[in-house]
C-alpha cells in the first residue's frame, strides 16, 4: 500500500492509504469537489512525486451520473 496525499494548500489537507494512484484520486474525488488539487506521494522506484492535477478524472460520460 501507498500513501497519497491531497491538498490545496489551503484548508483541504486529506491522507489516503491505496494500492494505485488512479484508486486513491478516485477516491478523493468523490468526496471532495475542488477543481485542482496537489498529490504527493512515494513511487515504486522511491523517488518522491509533487504533481497539481485537474479534477475529475476518469470517462467523461460515466462521471455525470
Amino acid at each position: 500500500m501507498r500513501t497519497f496525499t491531497f491538498t490545496d494548500e489551503k484548508e483541504i489537507n486529506v491522507t489516503q492509504e491505496q494500492m494505485s494512484y488512479k484508486k486513491a484520486v478516485k477516491s478523493f474525488q468523490n468526496s471532495h469537489k475542488i477543481p485542482t488539487v496537489k498529490v504527493s506521494y512515494t513511487n515504486k522506484k522511491g523517488t518522491a512525486v509533487d504533481n497539481w492535477i485537474k479534477l475529475p478524472i476518469g470517462r467523461k460520460k460515466k462521471i455525470g451520473k
